[in-house]
């Protein structure tokens, strides 16, 4: 019984100090000019919701990349909550991380964030190159467009059809086309979609008075189930990483082939058979080519910016936390963007030297059409320096960012969450509006 009793002691003693972590800042939009000074305020509560009074939490200051600002460790039982000071002297994102127990927290406050670009410049021929390609493949390779019913992923509102496309290397693209049965509000908004990084998506639906084209970035025909396309997608990457040199054998098909060719990196060709699956959608007349828009989150983002600036048919576009941007942060002590395509590559020199044709922010450099960002301030996967660097070099017009303050990568809860908010944005509403 003695033992027992102890036991329970020591579990209620850890439950006590399984802390959560709530940051703020001392300004409500968390925007700061150089050499302003940022006041955050953490407060580490137990699983009840109440301050402790005990225990230790360390935290660092830095830029999202190599420049440490301050580091410290603060005693609970003196001061919960508590503050730390910090500010930048150039622009970017101020990020504090706080560790307590087994729980961490990070957050983030944006510095001159007008001002943030890229150093690397745009190659010079990086419109006449991207031009050449697309030539290039219809000259090469003919569409050979599939379409097969699937009965199984329809409903009674919209057909689901199984689609692929040829693109160069004898690969294929495969993705779904959903379209509404009632035909009598024809023709449609057609909304475009690439998935975030992972196993792509194994079947799609569409919104009322749509048509959706959901591509993935695998070449190979989608299997019946997520947990089939995962298994096949690790598959994939391995084969690639092997055939690649690359350090880490298991890595996304996102870092395959950079530091061969600019031909070679897995995006290239992709890029190239999805942009002309969406001509070929667009030629359907049930396509209404006034209203053709883009809709994508992380993978899924930065692909929109590759597909908004290669396929003239988009006249709105809403990219989400986006990746392959930034690829050269590390210039300017940042972090790179996702997929951190530089790192463990067999040739760093000749990736650096062609990761510049397959980044976002010299895409972005060339939409003019309406389009919505959204950035997540402490978002670790898509560090916001980079999705930034993308959004102020775009030159519509009509364009707006939406600033996710506390938001890490999975933007979708913070969006519900922040519902109506100043700043907020019903990015579905916006896509769908006349």
């Amino acid at each position: 019984m003695k033992t027992a009793f102890s036991f329970l002691a020591a579990f209620s003693a850890f439950v006590a100090f399984a802390a959560s972590i709530e940051i703020g800042q001392d300004r409500p939009d968390a925007l700061y000019r150089s050499g302003d000074e940022t006041v955050f305020t953490v407060s580490v509560k137990d699983d009840s919701g109440a301050l402790l009074k005990s225990g230790k939490a360390k935290w660092t200051l830095d830029n999202f990349g190599s420049i440490k600002y301050s580091s410290g460790a603060t005693d609970l039982s003196k001061g919960n909550p508590f503050t730390v000071k910090g500010k930048m002297d150039e622009e970017g994102f101020l990020r504090l991380c706080v560790n307590s127990g087994t729980n961490s927290r990070v957050w983030a406050v944006g510095y001159d964030v007008d001002k943030i670009r890229q150093s690397e410049p745009c190659p010079q021929d990086f419109d006449s190159y991207w031009t050449s390609e697309k030539a290039r493949l219809e000259r090469e390779v003919p569409l050979d467009p599939k379409m097969t019913l699937d009965e199984k992923l329809s409903s009674k509102a919209f057909d689901c059809f199984r689609v692929n496309f040829a693109t160069f290397n004898g690969k294929r693209v495969y993705g779904f086309l959903s379209v509404p049965k009632d035909k009598s509000k024809a023709p449609f908004r057609l909304r475009v979609t690439v998935p975030g990084a992972g196993p792509g998506v194994v079947g799609y639906g569409t919104a009322p008075g749509e048509i959706t084209l959901a591509m993935n970035v695998h070449t190979f025909e989608p299997e019946a189930t997520r947990e089939a396309q995962r298994k096949r997608m690790q598959s994939q990457n391995r084969e690639l990483a092997e055939k690649y040199g690359l350090a880490n054998k298991d890595a996304y098909c996102a870092l395959a082939g950079i530091s061969s060719s600019r031909e070679d990196y897995w995006y290239h060709d992709v890029m190239l058979g999805i942009n002309r699956a969406v001509d070929w959608v667009c030629a359907r007349p049930d396509v209404d080519l006034t209203r053709v828009v883009y809709s994508g989150s992380s993978q899924g983002g930065g692909f929109g910016l590759f597909l908004n600036y290669l396929n003239s048919h988009f006249t709105k576009a809403f990219v989400a936390v986006c990746a392959i941007t930034g690829h050269y942060g590390f210039r300017q002590g940042r972090q790179n963007g996702w997929p951190r395509l530089l790192d463990g590559q067999p040739d760093r020199k000749k990736a650096e030297k062609h990761a510049a044709y397959f980044d976002g922010v010299y895409f972005a450099a060339r939409i003019k059409h309406p389009i919505r960002f959204i950035v997540g301030f402490a978002d670790m996967t898509c560090a916001p320096a980079a999705v930034y660097a993308a959004y102020n070099v775009c030159p519509a017009k009509d364009k707006a960012i939406v600033h996710a303050i506390g938001c890490g990568h999975g933007w979708y809860k913070w969006q519900k969450e922040n519902a109506g908010k100043p700043g907020w944005i019903d990015f579905d509403k916006w896509l769908r509006a006349e």
